[in-house]
């Protein structure tokens, strides 16, 4: 009877240190093969005595040649080994794992990883009793930057040089983790730098050449502030992000920072022979543990919303000869963000492999600040966008009802006889809040809040989130700022020392209410109030990644978190609503290109003031705004378009009436 011996070992690896490796016999290898010679025998019979017997024996038998071969592995094969590695015969290197990729909510892919050529130097090579070469390094650092003077000159994203001394990241990497390390030091290599390296390679000591992958992100200027785009490790990753190693990419902003564990899976340990070069004397190493593939994730984008609210926002900026412009198209219902644009943006391949000093400085110094994500970080005065949540305020809190009138008409002052005015000095009458949020009284909304008291509103503002980021999964969120009075002494006492450090009642107060003053929000918090609006009280946590699925298609959703709940009444928002309904279909409407789209639509719009005054009294420089939901009946989403220095506040009406003609002959409504 031949015994079979199952040769099989798992050998992992530290992560972290990279200082031991455990050797471990799968059990399940070994009762596989008992079973398997017990059956093979001819006196083999279930619950026979004599074959507990022989089962004792072959286990006991295995078992002793287990005990041989551990020891032999411990002592014999450990020394050799040993002594291989500190003659640096042995290499561990990482296996990279697949980083996981990115679609939207219907399968279409974003993001993609393609081939690529990565430079990594053995740390190890370059090590003498404990320190550093610094002078062979030194001599490496210059052959290399002949041949790879861009990837040296190339900077990151924190305008620190990421490849400007081989010195200082071996130095620097070494200290961290002083153990067999390698680094990569230049990724997407072009094929005339490849060669290059290969012909200097007798000069190269520790240096060497491996195939990997690099992300490609097809829908460029479309996605990039959402996407964002990745970058090699740095010494400060290590030190910092503990499931990193020194030859991975790392999330750099956007979602692949955000998600950055998550779609990085974990890679796997190689063990090779090498010569003393490092050069691998064998063509078969050691799999010491296989890599785990990062997750792939799943947005709430529709990449086809995406694309058309990215043209119709390009075109209309260029229309309104605005400086630049955002909008967003959220689920009312959930939080989830359907399409979030930017303009302009930028090219997010350009950042693979680091970007050119040439390509980094023109993106910094153009005057439309492209680099700037104006979804979620553009904090500008609201205009008259702000008077939804006064009115929803005032209206729970009893300091109006649905009947309250005040009348509008020129030449409307303050006590104190300044003059406050409707937009182009109109004059509407007496009026309701329904009728005031239809033609956008700045006087009925003045004489609004002169009635109540700007305390007692600034709780209500906090409950809509301005002033605070609403936490939505992209980094670089502003916060905005809630108009208070606490506010403008902060203000007046630090960065605006212009500003009085007086709060008027009349003057600074109707100035908040009408969205102009010290206030300040950006395009997400506004379609994340317009949502509560319209769902009648709950505050989402506005987001972008849907879920995530692993290689064997297990999905994890990301839940849906609410951040505040019954901000009002149910009344007080259906009578906001009906205001917002009235100022697009209703009579006298001031938003009336929305009407009779193929859905009934409810918005406000919102002209923000600015920079300096004319001899009318006007201002020179205005903001475009238009927020709003649909469909009336059953709200579904809720949207905000915003123009900076983009004129009228028509002029973001027009992007969002193509938006919603285009939405509804596609069936996305």
């Amino acid at each position: 009877m031949e015994l079979k011996f199952s040769k099989k070992f798992k050998i992992t690896q530290s992560k972290s240190s990279n200082k031991q490796n455990n050797v471990v016999l799968l059990k399940s290898d070994l009762k596989h093969n008992v079973k398997k010679v017990l059956k093979s025998s001819p006196e083999y019979s279930p619950g026979s005595p004599w074959n507990y017997l022989v089962a004792f024996m072959l286990f006991f038998g295995l078992f002793a040649i287990l005990l041989w071969q551990l020891s032999a592995l411990q002592i014999t094969n450990g020394e050799e080994m040993l002594a291989k590695s500190e003659n640096n015969q042995v290499r561990v290197e990482s296996i990279p794992a697949y980083r996981g990729v990115m679609f939207d909510r219907n399968g279409t892919k974003l993001v993609e990883n393609v081939a690529s050529v990565g430079l990594y130097i053995m740390i190890d090579k370059y090590i003498e009793d404990g320190e550093v070469n610094n002078t062979l390094l030194e001599e490496i650092s210059n052959t290399l930057g002949g041949i790879l003077g861009t990837h040296w000159k190339n900077i990151s994203d924190d305008k620190k040089t990421e490849y400007a001394s081989i010195l200082e990241r071996v130095i620097t990497i070494h200290g961290e983790s002083p153990y067999f390390t390698d680094i990569l030091i230049a990724s997407d290599l072009s094929n005339e730098e490849v060669i290059q390296i290969k012909a200097s390679s007798e000069k190269l000591l520790g240096i060497y050449i491996d195939d990997g992958s690099k992300r490609s992100y097809p829908y460029k200027n479309i996605l990039s502030a959402l996407l964002g785009y990745t970058g090699d490790v740095t010494a400060e990753d290590l030190e910092y992000i503990d499931y990193l190693n020194s030859t991975d990419v790392v999330g750099r902003t956007g979602l692949e920072r955000e998600y950055d564990e998550q779609l990085a899976g974990e890679d796997g340990k190689m063990a090779w022979e090498v010569d003393a070069l490092g050069k691998k004397i064998s063509e078969e190493g050691l799999t010491l543990s296989e890599p785990v593939s990062g997750k792939n994730l799943y947005l709430t984008l529709d990449m086809d919303m995406q694309k058309k609210l990215y043209q119709a926002l390009q075109s209309g900026t260029k229309n309104s000869k605005a400086t630049g412009g955002a909008g967003i198209i959220e689920d009312v219902n959930s939080g989830e963000i359907i399409s979030m644009v930017t303009y302009p943006s930028y090219d997010n391949n350009l950042f693979i492999g680091g970007i050119s000093i040439k390509d980094y400085t023109k993106l910094l110094n153009d005057k439309t600040n492209p680099l700037m994500d104006r979804a979620i970080a553009a904090q500008v005065p609201a205009g008259s966008t702000f008077k939804t949540m006064v009115a929803t305020a005032a209206l729970d809190a009893g300091a109006i009802t649905k009947y309250t009138q005040y009348t509008s008409y020129a030449g409307y002052k303050f006590s104190n006889g300044a003059l406050f005015q409707e937009y182009h000095n109109h004059s509407y009458g007496t009026l309701n809040v329904v009728g005031a949020l239809t033609v956008s009284s700045n006087i009925y909304f003045c004489e609004l809040i002169r009635h109540w008291d700007m305390n007692s509103l600034v709780p209500y503002l906090d409950k809509f989130g301005i002033g605070r980021v609403t936490g939505i999964d992209i980094p670089g969120e502003m916060a905005g700022r809630v108009p208070s009075p606490a506010n403008k002494m902060l203000l007046a006492n630090s960065t605006s020392p212009w500003l009085e450090p007086v709060w008027y009642p009349e003057g600074d107060s109707c100035n908040s209410v009408i969205g102009q003053g010290i206030g300040l929000v950006t395009p997400i918090q506004m379609s994340n109030w317009v949502a509560a609006i319209a769902n009648e009280g709950t505050l989402y946590k506005p987001h972008i990644a849907k879920y995530f699925e692993d290689e064997n298609k297990n999905r994890v959703d990301i839940p849906i978190e609410i951040l505040q709940n019954n901000i009002a009444k149910a009344e007080a928002f259906n009578i906001a609503k009906e205001g917002m309904w009235s100022a697009v279909n209703g009579n006298g409407a001031s938003i009336s290109s929305l009407a009779n789209l193929g859905v009934v639509v409810a918005a406000k719009t919102g002209t923000a003031e600015f920079g300096t005054v004319d001899s009318k009294g006007n201002y020179e420089h205005t903001h475009a705004w238009v927020t709003g939901f649909f469909p009336y009946d059953k709200p579904k989403y809720s949207f905000s378009i915003f123009l900076e220095d983009g004129g009228e506040s028509l002029n973001a009406v027009r992007i969002m009436r193509e938006m919603i003609t285009w939405m509804v002959k596609e069936g996305k409504i």
